[in-house]
């Protein structure tokens, strides 16, 4: 009886994690701006990213169209650009910081 509970459960298990959503992982890269706040708006949420010598990882992105703004440390951030992140892996992202 505890070999077929454990049966069942492992069967569970596995089901519910093959029904699992996988996330992605974003690479950001800022060109020509050094180091500021990535923000990555969308119906998944609200990411965000402190970059280092301009790059930074979000990681833990759910797949879908989003909405991303680089503030950098001072000046104006830049004008909103449209992006799709897919539903798991990795996506790297470029953004022109002028």
């Amino acid at each position: 009886m505890k070999r077929a509970v454990a049966t069942v459960v492992c069967a569970l298990a596995l089901m519910l994690s093959a029904g699992a959503k996988a996330d992605a992982v974003v690479n950001v890269k800022v060109h020509g701006g050094g180091d500021g706040r990535v923000e990555l708006n969308g119906d998944g949420g609200t990411f965000t990213c402190t970059t280092s010598q301009g790059s930074c990882t979000i990681r833990s992105v759910p797949g879908g169209r989003y909405v991303v703004v680089f503030k950098p440390k001072s000046g104006s951030p830049t004008a909103p650009k449209k992006v799709m992140i897919p539903p798991d892996g990795s996506a790297d992202l470029h953004i022109s910081a002028k």
